[in-house]
């Protein structure tokens, strides 16, 4: 099952989630449910003027019925409640989580109220105490990994030891193989201006390139440290592997050609998280105008993650492990 988070109620998370259901085969609706309040849910249903019913176990469209588990009211923050059910579904029957976005301070740890949190990545670190979690970009044609992400810079400086730069390479890139077994190249960023110019604009990467280099993942070619702003030419085939050291390094050249056309991917939890790569885009709440294409494409690969992790579970006896959307 796909699982889906509602998303911050006052974003175009619901909005694109529906326009791109009514493009998708039937046959792949029941393969979808929504965590969601069905105050926000008719709330956004009113405002793009579609015909629908609402049940006590979904949505019903002229397209289709989309499932929807309703959740109650909390004192907790919608985004974070519907969050929550939806992981807790995928971890017990290793489903597939899409989550829609929201904003930071919708998401709260339950059990760490206090606790800061930056975005879905950093809950679900939290959550599952695993700092290492990756964050990966996935397009048609660009693959890109981040070895750090949300952090300051200065802070990324302090954390992106050789230590730590081998120990995230190697628990991502292995996470990685179960999703997208096609991945056989691996080309890393330096860190530095041109790698470091041979120590003259620092030597962090030195260090970094020799704990890479020890790295030997089976059936994974990894090359670098080339030049950041030169990373990109150093593709040879759509599967290799892009590897930035930190968040605007990668996601400048990700966002600027894909746009929107893009998955992010969280490494390492066990089951498959992705999501749309834009925000809750407040100002165009309520307007019927925001772009589906991000959310339909994220859909389309969710599906297809379906499927191929059900074919790789020898207790799934179905016929074929490729996805049959297009």
């Amino acid at each position: 099952m796909i699982s889906i988070s509602q998303g911050h109620e006052k974003g175009i998370g619901l909005e694109v989630l529906f326009k791109s259901l009514s493009l998708l085969p039937q046959s792949s609706h029941h393969k979808i449910k929504l965590y969601a309040f069905k105050k926000s849910v008719k709330n956004t249903l009113q405002k793009l003027d579609l015909d629908y019913e609402l049940g006590d176990d979904g949505v019903y469209f002229q397209w289709g019925k989309l499932n929807v588990e309703w959740l109650p009211t909390t004192s907790l923050p919608q985004s974070t409640v519907s969050f929550i059910e939806a992981i807790e579904e995928c971890r017990q029957n290793n489903g597939v989580l899409f989550t829609l976005p929201t904003t930071k301070d919708h998401l709260v740890n339950p059990k760490k109220k206090s606790e800061k949190l930056l975005g879905h990545t950093e809950f679900l670190r939290s959550y599952f105490k695993q700092p290492l979690l990756g964050m990966y970009f996935h397009s048609d044609s660009l693959r890109c990994l981040l070895l750090t992400d949300h952090l300051p810079l200065r802070q990324m400086l302090e954390t992106l030891t050789p230590v730590f730069a081998k120990k995230k390479l190697e628990f991502s890139l292995k996470a990685l193989q179960k999703l997208e077994p096609d991945v056989k190249r691996v080309v890393v960023a330096g860190l530095n201006p041109h790698s470091g110019e041979g120590g003259l604009l620092g030597k962090e990467d030195a260090r970094i390139e020799k704990a890479i280099h020890s790295l030997k993942i089976k059936g994974m070619k990894i090359e670098g440290l080339f030049s950041g702003d030169t990373l990109l030419n150093q593709l040879k085939s759509q599967t290799d592997l892009l590897v930035y050291q930190y968040h605007d390094q990668g996601l400048g050249v990700f966002k600027g050609l894909m746009g929107t056309l893009g998955a992010n991917i969280t490494l390492g939890l066990p089951f498959t998280r992705l999501s749309v790569d834009h925000g809750t885009a407040f100002s165009l709440y309520g307007k019927n105008v925001a772009d589906y294409r991000g959310a339909l494409y994220c859909l389309n690969k969710a599906l297809e993650y379906q499927e191929r992790l059900r074919g790789q579970d020898s207790s799934y006896k179905g016929k074929s492990t490729q996805s049959k959307v297009d």
